[in-house]
């Protein structure tokens, strides 16, 4: 395909594909920020593999919920846990998300493998989640949770920054690491949930921990970090959605994989620069 018939394409074909590719790649990078600042990249991990879990669980007879509702509601409670455990000092903080990913995973194949046969398949195609096929109803429920969740951040910018780029100083000012904490991580807990819903684990794990180290690879301040990594979020998915038309690739990781060509990129430009 020509570039002309590949834009006319998505535009007019798979808008919401294109528009929920880029809502993701911005919100998951900066939220990302924050999580690769706290070292707790792992987290973004732990977290799609609890929402995948949510979105099985909602097949069961007796956790019957909208596929939507069931994810988010077991994402925020393992969130909440996870908010604790991860603040303790009796067990390391790899060791307490390697137990929740190892878990996840574990119940989400008994869940699988006691699921009818149709609702396997079904279930297996909603946790890779297609970018091709996002409705309107599913791209503006998105929306409007990813609009909350950066309204928040926003509002509160400068309690996040501290609390996850310099930590001691933001407990001698006063700041209540706990509650912050908690607060990070419901708000991310529901922006992952909604976002591997939509695009499936890959893209939003992806997304989480690479447009971050573009940013900052490429930068020592705070604001430069947060503005490359949301412009990765969105040059990404155009070039990947082109990318998987054009060559006949699956959305998710041509997408992906463009994001990793960047960091290469702002790798090999940080050499340059050092040199």
């Amino acid at each position: 395909m020509e570039l002309s018939e590949i834009v006319t394409t998505v535009v007019q074909d798979f808008p919401y594909a294109l528009y929920g590719s880029i809502l993701v790649g911005v919100i998951c990078a900066f939220i990302g920020v924050y999580i690769v600042a706290r070292r707790v990249v792992f987290f973004g991990a732990v977290l799609t593999q609890v929402s995948v879990l949510g979105l099985a669980m909602t097949f069961l007879p007796f956790f019957a919920l909208p596929h939507a509702v069931g994810t988010l509601v077991v994402t925020l409670a393992s969130a909440v846990v996870l908010s604790r455990m991860l603040t303790g000092r009796k067990i390391p903080r790899d060791a307490v998300l390697g137990f929740v990913f190892v878990s996840s995973i574990a119940a989400r194949i008994l869940i699988l493998q006691k699921a009818p046969k149709v609702e396997a398949s079904e279930i297996e195609n909603l946790l890779r989640g297609d970018i091709l096929f996002v409705t309107p109803d599913i791209f503006f429920m998105m929306l409007g949770a990813f609009v909350a969740a950066a309204v928040i951040h926003l509002l509160f910018f400068k309690e996040f920054t501290y609390i996850s780029f310099d930590p001691e100083t933001a407990r001698t000012q006063g700041f209540n690491a706990r509650i912050w904490d908690l607060v990070f991580y419901l708000v991310a807990g529901v922006v992952i949930s909604f976002a591997t819903h939509m695009v499936g684990d890959l893209f939003v794990f992806g997304f989480l921990v690479v447009p971050a180290m573009a940013g900052m690879l490429l930068s020592r301040k705070v604001n430069a970090i947060f503005a490359i990594a949301v412009a990765t979020g969105v040059v990404a998915p155009i070039l990947g959605l082109f990318l998987a038309f054009r060559y006949d690739f699956p959305a998710s990781p041509a997408i992906v994989a463009v994001a990793c060509a960047i960091v290469g990129i702002a790798w090999l430009a940080s050499l340059i620069r050092h040199k």
